[in-house]
């Protein structure tokens, strides 16, 4: 579906991007959709920018793609109909309804409204991919609800979002590409491989030698020393029988730690 050297973005699944601010996840997402110029990225096995078959294709939205100011939300809902063939009215406005937008000028709606406004139009829109921008902000923790709603319906279609919010979207992700890095894995693999090491100082050092790897971060707490190591490749079952041996600890850690943690490394 979306493809460069340093990644793929398959077909059906729904993916988070993520990076620290100014990092560039808008460019990349612009790029994907077509807006900006790109080198070696392909969309639907074609070189997206200002190509129709991919932009018909394709729709991109969030806070730093405004829709039109002075239109009122059932025009906009025209040229969204206008717009894509694969057009649902009855779904945009199943979404107005759940998300409480009122009937107004675009202009006169709040940040969060935007959002929504923005969220409606690209599930509406029936694109087969559908990029994010941060689409959450604004909105107040009901609406954000419906919003995580929204995606679980439409898993199965090709989701790019961008996010800050790893935790509470964790549960709706299927990979995640880390722009600091450019590292991109699955979430289960993420979670399930990336793990905290805590013990006596001498402890962790004979594990992680025993294990051959790298902390990706460490630090010094009441407990002993806690480490964040990548065991991916080893196998997470193979640590927790070797710190059995050392009286270490081994536990997990959520998502937004492992991206943090392998950011941190910038691993290529």
């Amino acid at each position: 579906m979306v493809t460069s050297k340093s990644y793929e973005l398959d077909q059906g699944l729904t993916h988070g991007v993520v990076g620290p601010n100014g990092i560039g996840k808008t460019t990349l997402l612009r790029k994907i959709a077509g807006q900006q110029p790109s080198k070696g990225l392909k969309v639907f096995g074609q070189e997206p920018f200002d190509n129709r078959a991919v932009m018909d294709r394709t729709i991109l939205m969030g806070i730093d793609n405004p829709l039109v100011d002075g239109w009122n939300i059932a025009k906009l809902m025209r040229l969204g109909k206008a717009r894509w063939a694969t057009w649902n009215a009855e779904r945009a406005y199943e979404l107005q309804d759940r998300f409480e937008l009122p009937s107004k000028n675009y202009s006169a709606l709040s940040r969060g409204q935007k959002s929504a406004m923005g969220i409606i139009m690209a599930v509406a829109s029936g694109c087969e991919l559908m990029l994010l921008d941060e689409p959450y902000l604004g909105l107040d923790v009901e609406k954000r609800q419906v919003f995580y709603d929204v995606l679980r319906e439409e898993h199965g279609r090709t989701i790019v979002i961008s996010t800050h919010h790893l935790n509470e979207l964790s549960g709706h992700l299927d990979t995640v590409l880390m722009l600091n890095g450019m590292k991109h894995g699955a979430v289960e693999e993420l979670i399930d491989g990336i793990l905290e090491l805590t013990g006596r100082s001498e402890n962790v050092d004979r594990l992680l030698n025993r294990l051959q790897v790298k902390p990706l971060s460490r630090e010094s707490t009441a407990l002993g020393e806690r480490v964040i190591v990548d065991a991916i490749s080893l196998g997470p079952d193979h640590v927790f029988d070797a710190a059995g041996d050392v009286d270490v600890r081994v536990q997990e850690v959520n998502l937004e730690r492992a991206v943090l943690a392998l950011g941190e490394e910038g691993l290529a």
